[in-house]
Formats: structure tokens, C-alpha cells, sequence
């Protein structure tokens, strides 16, 4: 931190894997909580191999406060826009383990055995 209060921003690398492959990028932000909160769907990858992998590979890197994005980020980032806009956007951000239950439609209040 600096004397105004601004953390200093570093590179991350974020990875939208899209089922058949991927997008790489390098997203300069000041957390990995930001870039996982400014883009939907993309992940901070943290492996030191990979990592040490994609530093010689020449990737674009962003400031995440750019106001312009690479195509296929810029979709991302307008996407998590809209999420934000949503009842419970973030209610369960930061926990590592998550149970969900559901409400069943039986008639005896009794849930479903799979």
C-alpha cells in the first residue's frame, strides 16, 4: 500500500477454459479477488509450472482498469457486469466448502434418493 491507500498492482494469470480449450491472459490487478470479481468465468492460475510456462509465451497482458478489453475478455467482463445485478451476486465468494440443499416437490416432504 501506498500512502493513498492503492495497493500496488501485479500481474495474475486468468484462464477462461471453455470446454474444447481456452483463452489466456495476463491481468494486471491489485488480488486475484479482483480479477475473479471484474471477469465471469475465468480462473487465476496459481501452479508454479504453469505459470513459469506462460511467462516465456509471450501472452497480452491487461490492466484491469482499462476501459477497452481483448476480444473474448471484454465479454467476460460485460458479463459479470450483468451478474452483479443479480439477487445473491457474491453471496458465497471466499468459501472454500459450500452445502446446498434443495426443496423437494413431494407430497410427502420427504427428499428424493437417488
Amino acid at each position: 500500500m501506498t500512502g493513498g491507500g492503492v495497493a500496488h498492482k501485479r500481474s495474475f494469470l486468468a484462464l477462461h477454459d471453455y470446454g474444447m480449450g481456452g483463452s489466456w491472459w495476463w491481468v494486471r490487478a491489485r488480488s486475484e479477488r479482483a480479477v475473479l470479481g471484474t471477469f465471469a468465468w475465468v480462473e487465476v492460475v496459481t501452479d508454479p509450472e504453469t505459470v513459469a510456462r506462460f511467462e516465456e509465451e509471450g501472452l497480452e497482458e491487461v490492466d484491469i482498469d482499462d476501459p477497452r478489453m481483448p476480444p473474448g475478455l471484454d465479454g467476460l467482463r460485460a458479463e459479470r457486469d450483468a451478474q452483479r445485478g443479480r439477487e445473491g451476486f457474491g453471496a458465497l465468494a471466499d468459501r472454500d466448502i459450500v452445502h446446498l440443499g434443495r426443496r423437494w416437490d413431494e407430497e410427502a416432504d420427504e427428499p428424493v434418493v437417488f
